[in-house]
């Protein structure tokens, strides 16, 4: 028998057994849908889906973009998840089944005309929950009833979820092995053509009917649909969408999401996901008159007796445990059995204790992390206990802070450390104030006594070990003494947005105990500084978690930017300007991978005093040494000074193109490249001993991380090469090697 008849033959077996085995074959085709998912965003090269244009905006095309924006900017007023407390009746119906040729017809204001009703199931589940979620951190979903019919492999449930927390305000779906981009993101702009089509008047409001396809020549899983819009409020009343099918045979999802007033808010009311597997069961798929068998699946739920911010306490709230009763004669706890009709109720019970245990490990992990040990009414900074880096060498000390616990209006807290190589003794204290009991409105008061790095970056960012970049500061080999008290201002004006108003006065002085600082001493300077630090986050989400404004979504780009101004009030002694700005921007969608781009600059006048002149950002501490992503590795420290500079950072990760299935779990393989050009003016080049690096510095590196791997934690290697105008005479100087960690959370 040779290979085609062997592979006839199993096909037409395969075809027998899906025709008379539906329930079998099914469970088995979603068992595989969903052990192949993942994250990742596919894009397909085929083109032709859409006859509409839109390569240059017409007048509705800008308009429909506005009212997008708009609407993004409002969300998070109408979100559940980002009120104090919130409360609903969900009843959630999924049904699977089997019939042949029904193809899903959508109009705008009606629901999808799906009828399953004459379908023959499969299987299909209902349930009813009450849900109660109250910050920081208490959510529960108690079942009050659940009927299942028919038999589940798990595949059914698993979809049955899937398909409930599917929703087009998500930024992306992972689903069948796809990750679908809503069009109701920033990340969208660049993908999506919106387009303003027609206006309707419904109880008194003028209602925009908003279509959305994706742009030609940029074909990926996402949706073509349309949204009716109320621009005056910022909310959306419904969207009606289908996902995009470049091959009849990929599921055809349509999603009909409706939205409700309550009080000022609208809030998620109805939301029915129909799903639609097109299975050719002839043994040559080519054959017009092949059989063609259709499964559809139908998600259906809808959401009752909402109550925003309602009188809510932590005792209102049970465990899973808590499904029982105590009997009082035994003191014991005695569990009520389980039937079938409430296993699927059990399962989702147990899904979402181990689900909270998982999210209650993470923020330990993320505590740890970011040096915090939780003690009552305090949190110690173990960092602060056991410290290191090249030039204070090892640092013993002490640093604590009160929480929340003790009050959400306020926290005090201090640190004292002496450095042994440096033989310097520091210490700090501060007070932060929060007037509406929020973290994203703080007044901020400091006093510290510290080393500083010269030309060290000043962002509105925190130092973390979830953050590989800022392991850079254990390289740091030459450092001054300042004293400096500080006041400022932190306000969120929107959820993606952080501004910082301050001041500070210090007093600064060199200590002369390297060859660096040997041969550029200078004299005491005071500062006298004012300035703004911007944070702008696209696409991040925030949520309060024990008071703390936790990043549940990362953001697709981070901009960061300070603006200085040195006076000559109250005895400051250098009038200056001084701005840098850095940019780190993912691009999405790569089919090669994931690239990474970080863009950094800066420019000061020429009156500012050396401690203040730009280092280059270099990390080179000796030919093996920690990597410190996005700096420039064969670069020494405070090798260049730089009064004007602009640096490229790259990084291109190709695990995703590699291993599209399970490349958190393989070898990262990363592909790195840096460059930079920083100019100082002669006069200070003369005065200060400092060369520039005005003919541009080059560097390339290869990196292969997450070669050993915990649950959250890995390890990597990698190697970089020096080259262009700055290269050296011998050929092994230019190269550094690399080995890091990182927490994968």
């Amino acid at each position: 028998m040779n290979w085609m008849k062997l592979k006839s033959s199993i096909v037409i077996v395969v075809t027998f057994l899906l025709i008379n085995c539906p329930a079998i074959s099914t469970a088995k085709q979603f068992s595989a849908l969903f052990n192949n998912a993942s994250d990742t965003i596919h894009q397909y090269q085929p083109a032709n889906l859409l006859n509409s244009t839109c390569d240059s905006l017409s007048a509705d095309q800008r308009s429909a973009e506005r009212i997008i924006s708009i609407l993004l900017l409002h969300l998070p007023e109408h979100d559940p998840s980002f009120f104090d407390s919130y409360s609903a009746i969900t009843f959630h119906r999924f049904r699977i089944g089997v019939k042949g040729s029904l193809k899903p017809e959508v109009d705008v204001l009606n629901k999808t005309k799906t009828n399953l009703n004459d379908s023959s199931f499969l299987f299909s589940t209902e349930t009813l929950s009450h849900q109660k979620r109250l910050k920081p951190g208490f959510t529960q979903s108690e079942n009050l009833s659940a009927k299942t019919d028919g038999k589940d492999d798990g595949s059914f449930g698993q979809l049955s979820v899937c398909l409930n927390d599917f929703s087009l305000l998500q930024t992306t779906n992972a689903l069948f092995g796809k990750s679908y981009l809503s069009p109701f993101s920033k990340v969208a702009f660049g993908f999506y053509c919106y387009q303003l089509r027609d206006t309707i008047t419904a109880s008194g409001d003028t209602l925009c009917l908003i279509h959305f396809n994706p742009k030609p020549g940029k074909p990926f899983d996402g949706f073509i649909g349309t949204a009716v819009t109320d621009t005056k409020a910022g909310v959306i009343h419904q969207i009606i969408a289908q996902s995009t099918q470049y091959n009849p045979n990929e599921p055809l999802l349509v999603v009909n999401q409706r939205f409700e007033r309550l009080k000022e808010n609208w809030l998620p009311a109805e939301k029915t996901i129909t799903v639609s597997f097109n299975q050719r069961n002839g043994p040559n798929q080519k054959e017009t008159s092949a059989k063609e068998q259709n499964f559809i699946a139908e998600s259906s739920t809808n959401i009752y007796q909402q109550e925003i911010n309602p009188p809510l306490q932590p005792e209102d709230f049970k465990t899973a445990t808590e499904t029982g009763k105590m009997d009082p004669a035994t003191n014991t706890f005695i569990y009520r059995p389980i039937d079938q009709k409430d296993l699927f109720s059990q399962q989702a019970a147990d899904s979402a204790l181990i689900v909270s245990r998982h999210k209650q490990q993470l923020k330990l992990i993320r505590l740890m992390a970011e040096g915090k040990i939780p003690m009552g009414y305090f949190d110690l900074n173990y960092n602060r206990l056991f410290g290191y880096n090249l030039y204070e060498g090892i640092k013993l000390g002490i640093e604590g802070e009160s929480n929340l616990t003790l009050s959400k209006y306020f926290t005090v807290g201090g640190y004292l450390s002496y450095a042994f190589k440096d033989q310097s003794l520091i210490n700090g204290e501060w007070l932060d104030v929060f007037p509406s009991g929020r973290p994203d409105y703080r007044i901020h008061l400091d006093h510290k006594d510290r080393n500083m790095e010269y030309g060290e970056p000043d962002f509105l960012e925190s130092n973390s070990l979830l953050n590989p970049e800022s392991f850079r500061t254990l390289l740091t080999k030459n450092m001054y003494a300042t004293n400096r008290y500080a006041a400022g201002l932190e306000f969120r004006p929107y959820e993606m947005l952080s501004l910082y108003l301050f001041g500070d006065h210090s007093d600064n002085r060199a200590r002369v105990n390297s060859s660096f600082l040997l041969e550029h001493p200078f004299d005491p300077i005071t500062l006298m500084r004012t300035g703004l630090q911007i944070r702008y986050s696209p696409g991040a989400k925030f949520q309060m978690e024990d008071g703390h404004l936790e990043e549940i979504t990362s953001p697709g780009s981070d901009f960061y930017l300070t603006v200085l101004q040195g006076l000559t009030a109250f005895d400051g002694e250098y009038r200056y300007t001084k701005i840098e700005l850095k940019w780190k921007y993912i691009l999405p969608f790569s089919k090669y991978g994931t690239t990474t781009v970080m863009v950094r600059g800066g420019t000061m006048s020429k009156s500012a005093p050396m401690i203040e002149f730009f280092n280059g950002y270099g990390s080179f501490a000796g030919t093996f040494s920690l990597a410190a992503p996005y700096s420039f590795a064969t670069m020494k420290l405070n090798e260049f000074a730089a009064a004007n500079y602009t640096a490229i950072h790259l990084r291109h990760d190709f695990s995703p193109w590699l291993f599209p299935e399970k490349f958190k779990k393989r070898p990262a393989f990363v592909f790195a490249q840096n460059m930079g050009v920083g100019q100082l003016d002669n006069l200070n080049q003369e005065r200060y001993h400092l060369p520039d690096y005005r003919k541009g510095f080059y560097e390339s590196g290869f990196e292969v991380n997450n070669l050993l791997r915990t649950d959250y934690l890995s390890w990597g290697v990698g190697i970089y090469y020096r080259y262009g105008p700055y290269q050296f005479g011998p050929i092994h100087e230019n190269f550094a090697y690399k080995f890091g960690f990182f927490f994968n959370l």
